[in-house]
């Protein structure tokens, strides 16, 4: 009779052991009192799974308090945003800065080319101040050769009416010769024989005077004609020497005008110089900005990188912890209604996040991890609702379509976060947030229903002293 207590406790222990092993293998179910030769075994066995689940119920829930605020993404979301943002501020000052340097190199070259040309304009008009200032020179000596020329003239019209003047009484005296010679003729005639000689002197005196005359007349013509010869030399003469004397005004005035616009243009060139001192200080200054925007650039770069890498690792903490809550809330722990429904908000607190974490590459998600309104738990939990007094609830429709709404934003962003339309995807990120701000206040309308119908259990997370 001993022999076989201590056989039957020895199997009792053995299944005992079994069912530990079940235990910490995940299977905590319930024992049959059958299954024990003392059925008290099988009793004080579940009151210890009973009392494992509700301190695991106590551990999921805290753990699932924890992840409402683990699992809110948005400090980080802000951070690398701001960055990101920020990044693209500094990398348009920078490109703005080389493009600024570039803009002032071409301004400089400008500048010195204008520099070059203005000290040229200089220099050449100097040189034709100086050839002017000689031409002018020359025309005055021109005009003084002229004005000699002139008075040349002059005086040999003056010389010329005297030979007409001479010519004049030259031709008196072949009119006087003429007329002695005709009187001598009449006097030789009268005299006959004895004055024969002294008509054939009159007559050749007469010939002579009438070739003189004659020869007279024609030099009258030639000097006649040489005057008005004369007279067009010494106007065409004057008019040159008008001419000379114009173009010696003008040459200088034009003198003045262009010693004018070489004070001008000195000035100017002056200005150009101080223009190209700025220039290249403002060149050197521009350097040291795209100096320092390279520097700022990296340092961004860098921050960017550390603000990514920080994100990173609160999103593997969140998913560690997450993990840990949804195994123990799966297998080891017996949370009720209400316990159930404050885990659906946090899940999908998680699940909006995701899409975010998705989107910068935290995570690489699937679609089907996204289209799944009907498969993630509070999905399930809809279609295992069996009290038709909560499916009447208001909060329970008003749930339900948002469920449904939050998980379409989700798709919407991860397919235009597939595509690599980030600004698109942040905008149905920001709806799918915005909707599940709205299906946390449902969740809540939809706990306090239930709570009116009866389902007030709920676990307690307040540490006992």
């Amino acid at each position: 009779m001993f022999g076989k207590k201590i056989d039957t406790a020895g199997e009792d222990l053995k299944k005992l052991m079994d069912h530990m092993k079940k235990a910490a293998d995940g299977d905590m179910s319930a024992v049959e009192a059958a299954e024990f030769h003392d059925p008290e075994i099988a009793v004080c066995y579940n009151e210890l799974m009973k009392s494992v689940f509700r301190a695991n119920n106590v551990f999921v829930m805290r753990m699932n308090e924890a992840m409402t605020a683990i699992g809110d993404s948005s400090v980080v979301k802000n951070m690398i945003e701001e960055v990101n943002e920020q990044a693209q501020v500094v990398a348009t000052i920078h490109t703005s800065g080389q493009e600024l340097e570039q803009s002032i190199t071409r301004v400089q070259s400008a500048v010195s080319n204008i520099q070059s040309s203005s000290h040229d304009v200089i220099e050449t008009s100097r040189n034709c101040s100086e050839e002017i200032t000689q031409s002018i020179a020359v025309i005055d000596s021109t005009a003084d050769e002229v004005d000699q020329i002139n008075n040349q003239i002059a005086t040999f019209k003056e010389n010329t009416e005297k030979i007409t003047k001479i010519i004049d009484q030259i031709k008196d005296l072949a009119d006087n010769s003429t007329l002695l010679a005709l009187n001598a003729s009449i006097e030789a005639a009268r005299a006959g024989e004895s004055g024969r000689g002294f008509a054939v002197v009159a007559q050749q005196m007469g010939v002579q005077a009438g070739d003189t005359a004659s020869c007279a007349d024609s030099v009258v013509s030639y000097v006649e004609e040489l005057l008005e010869n004369i007279d067009a030399i010494a106007e065409s003469v004057a008019v040159t020497s008008d001419h000379l004397k114009e173009g010696t005004e003008r040459a200088n005035s034009s003198v003045l005008s262009l010693e004018n616009m070489v004070d001008k243009v000195t000035g100017i060139n002056e200005d150009i110089d101080s223009i190209f001192e700025e220039v290249n200080t403002q060149s050197a200054l521009t350097e040291e900005f795209i100096a320092l925007g390279n520097t700022v650039a990296g340092g961004f770069e860098k921050l960017n990188d550390e603000c990514f890498t920080t994100g990173e690792h609160l999103y593997r903490i969140s998913r560690s912890v997450d993990n840990v809550r949804s195994d123990m809330a799966r297998g080891r722990a017996e949370l009720t209604m209400l316990d159930w429904i404050t885990v659906f908000k946090v899940d999908h607190l998680i699940f909006t996040w995701r899409q975010y974490n998705n989107l910068v590459g935290f995570e690489h998600l699937k679609i089907e991890q996204v289209n799944n309104p009907r498969g993630c738990k509070l999905g399930k939990w809809f279609a295992s609702v069996g009290d038709d007094r909560i499916k009447k609830l208001p909060a329970y429709r008003e749930a339900y379509d948002l469920h449904d709404e939050l998980h379409r934003h989700a798709v919407n962003c991860f397919n235009a976060a597939a595509e690599g339309q980030r600004e698109q995807a942040l905008v149905h990120f920001e709806r799918a947030y915005n909707t599940y701000g709205d299906l946390s206040r449902a969740l809540d309308d939809l706990a306090a229903g239930v709570k009116g119908l009866g389902y007030t259990d709920q676990t307690d997370t307040t540490r006992k002293k």
